[in-house]
């Protein structure tokens, strides 16, 4: 008993052959799409032309005003950490008070905990040198006294591969790296 026509009473709708059109015992059907498919293809085909016209009056942000707004809004962040990090590194840093760092076992202990973790990989973990200039033969390339060598940690020389820090590190943590890099 074989019939076109479904079986199942749960198709609203005829099965109809397409003549000619039956390949490995397969055939093929003219049935018409879903309700629901077409009425996601419809609404999004609504969709596009409320967009365009959005973006045409104004009405929608472009790519380059969301790109925009989104530099703004990392600049304020930017400027907002900037700010609270000034308020933070509130210390004045001198030859007098890196000097006194030279004795306070605390900061001595922060130099080198920051050194161990943002320098030795270039200085070696003695001081000894590798990529970076050594610190334990008293040869100093941009200054010897302290100052100069808390300008090189704060400044970097870009020249010798050394990167600055002053966005890194606190006023105190390259104060006590200066501190501890004179006691290796």
């Amino acid at each position: 008993m074989s019939s076109n026509q479904p079986t199942d009473e749960s198709s609203r709708y005829p099965d109809v052959v397409i003549e000619g059109h039956e390949y490995d015992g397969i055939k093929e059907y003219d049935n018409p799409m879903p309700g629901w498919w077409l009425w996601i293809f419809y609404a999004t085909i609504a969709w596009s032309v409320f967009y365009i016209a959005a973006l045409g009056m104004g009405w929608i942000d472009d790519y380059d005003a969301q790109l925009e707004r989104g530099k703004d809004r990392i600049a304020e962040k930017q400027a907002a950490y900037a700010a609270a990090m000034a308020d933070e590194d509130a210390v004045e840093v001198d030859e007098e008070y890196l000097a006194d760092l030279l004795d306070d076992d605390d900061a001595l202990a922060t130099g080198e905990s920051v050194y161990r973790t943002r320098c030795a990989s270039c200085h070696g973990a003695q001081g000894g040198g590798g990529i970076g200039s050594a610190f334990d033969d008293d040869e100093w390339e941009h200054g010897a006294d302290l100052m100069s060598q808390y300008a090189v940690v704060r400044d970097g020389v870009l020249s010798a591969g050394m990167p600055a820090h002053d966005s890194m590190m606190s006023d105190d943590e390259m104060a006590a790296v200066v501190a501890f890099i004179n006691t290796l």
